[in-house]
């Protein structure tokens, strides 16, 4: 989804582009960077990946930043299930 394209490419402005990408890029910082980070690292990390999620949906691209969070979310930031 997030290939290396031209923005002229791209079926997205390049605003989008620079929201989805920024987005994908907290994630993944989230994921590889977990275990090195106290709480409130993480907290502040989790900060910036919601508020980065908010601009990709006043920007029109709710769906594709919404297949990044689930694909790429960490299983610590997924609620326990009752059993």
């Amino acid at each position: 989804m997030l290939s290396p394209t031209t923005e002229s490419e791209s079926p997205y402005s390049p605003l989008q582009l620079h929201f989805l990408r920024r987005l994908n890029r907290l994630l993944r910082l989230r994921a590889d960077q977990t275990a090195q980070l106290n709480e409130d690292g993480v907290l502040l990390i989790d900060r910036a990946i919601y508020s980065t999620y908010c601009d990709a949906v006043d920007l029109g691209v709710v769906e594709e930043a919404h297949k990044l969070v689930h694909r790429l979310a960490s299983p610590s930031s997924q609620p326990a299930t009752a059993e």
